[in-house]
């Protein structure tokens, strides 16, 4: 049975052929964004989930900064946003601001949300072009609510009544990646997702088709499930150590390969938008939190040394630092399969695109969503499979061609 809106009912299956067991690996914001995902939407009473994470494995937790469909995935999880703000130490976000990139001493904003009404069935984009040409109209962000009110450092909830313009007002967060992680795993817990310390040593495959069959942890407990969640990271423990899905390299487009990252205290107003500056090696980024503002240098180690980087972010802070500076290594690209057997990967372990745009929380709820639009039985149709992974490969290719246009075009 498939519904108005296209997707599957994941409960109209025979009830022999259901997926009982969901075991995911590993925690952080994919691992527990998939178990509040889940357990709000399947049955507790029909599938079992199981959480699977070490607290000896480091998480990269620099993902603090989110587009707005986070609010749709909040608004699924009936999750209060108020609640929400003070347990992740969040803030709004309107825009992002980039500056230093078409040149020197030079910003404007990409915001949320849209920019003037279309007329007449053409775009408002093409009266302004023409206008501004002939030197009439000012900047097109003055035709946007997010770019006028983040340029004012101002924020309000949209309208609720469609006329007014403030309606048109979209918005996303900023918020502490780690503490959002904790806010979703209270939220899955109370919802019967069972948590288990510990780290994988082995992953088992069923002989006749290459299916994970259960995992070996290093105390030597085994698990078993129907289907797997690899939010393991970059390392891709089952994914790509088990099942070998293999991995798209687009470093010759996103050549920056490094980020050093560091939190400092917070001063002055928070300004509902995230700054990335262009630096000659990379861009830097600044994401306003409630307790401290997060900064980091996404740079090419080919054009600079580890060193030369950190120099160059300490001493553009604009306030002192709370922890040493940290190294990230990454290599741009994405998984050749995101779903492969009964294994489907989520966060860095299907793949990373650099933050610049705020993309990877993003992709984390996309999969989550479009996975439960085509959530299998324990056949796992393998049209609906590659339907997964065509969906997915279009939306990492988009987000990377978004990200050459910032470099090419500027």
């Amino acid at each position: 049975m498939v519904s108005e809106a296209g997707t599957r009912n994941p409960m109209d299956r025979s009830p022999d052929d259901r997926i009982r067991n969901i075991v995911i690996v590993g925690g952080g914001t994919a691992g527990w964004m998939a178990a509040a995902a889940f357990s709000q939407v399947l049955p507790r009473e029909l599938t079992r989930i199981r959480l699977v994470e070490s607290d000896e494995i480091g998480r990269v937790g620099v993902g603090e900064a989110t587009i707005p469909p986070i609010c749709t995935f909040n608004a699924m999880l009936r999750i209060d946003e108020n609640e929400f703000l003070r347990k992740t130490q969040g803030t709004f976000k309107l825009a992002i601001q980039l500056v230093d990139w078409t040149r020197i001493g030079h910003s404007y904003f990409h915001p949320f949300g849209e920019f003037g009404l279309d007329i007449e069935g053409v775009q408002f984009h093409q009266f302004w072009r023409k206008l501004h040409m002939q030197g009439d109209v000012p900047g097109i962000e003055e035709y946007c609510v997010p770019a006028v009110a983040a340029r004012l450092g101002k924020f309000a909830q949209p309208a609720t009544d469609p006329a007014a313009v403030a309606s048109r007002l979209k918005y996303a967060y900023h918020f502490d990646a780690s503490l959002y992680a904790a806010f979703l795993r209270n939220y899955a817990e109370s919802r019967g997702v069972v948590r288990t310390e510990g780290a994988v040593r082995d992953v088992t495959l069923r002989g006749e088709d290459g299916f994970v069959e259960a995992l070996l942890l290093e105390s030597g407990e085994r698990i078993e499930g129907d289907l797997f969640i690899d939010c393991s990271g970059f390392r891709g423990l089952i994914i790509e150590q088990a099942l070998q899905a293999g991995y798209e390299d687009w470093s010759h487009w996103l050549p920056n390969d490094s980020a050093v990252a560091i939190q400092c205290e917070s001063h002055g107003e928070l300004t509902p938008y995230t700054r990335s500056t262009a630096l000659p090696a990379g861009w830097q980024w600044r994401i306003p939190l409630q307790h401290r503002i997060g900064a980091g240098y996404v740079f090419s180690s080919r054009y600079l040394s580890d060193d030369e980087a950190t120099a160059t972010l300490l001493g553009n802070l604009e306030s002192p630092p709370l922890v040493q500076p940290r190294i990230l290594r990454f290599t741009g690209g994405r998984r050749k399969k995101f779903w492969s057997r009964n294994c489907v990967a989520l966060g860095l372990a299907s793949g990373f695109l650099e933050p610049l745009e705020s993309t990877s929380i993003h992709l984390i709820q996309v999969g989550i969503t479009r996975l439960l639009a085509l959530f299998p039985d324990k056949n796992f149709n393998f049209a609906e499979i590659d339907q997964y992974n065509r969906f997915m490969t279009s939306q990492y290719e988009g987000i990377r061609d978004f990200l050459v246009l910032h470099f090419k075009a500027t």
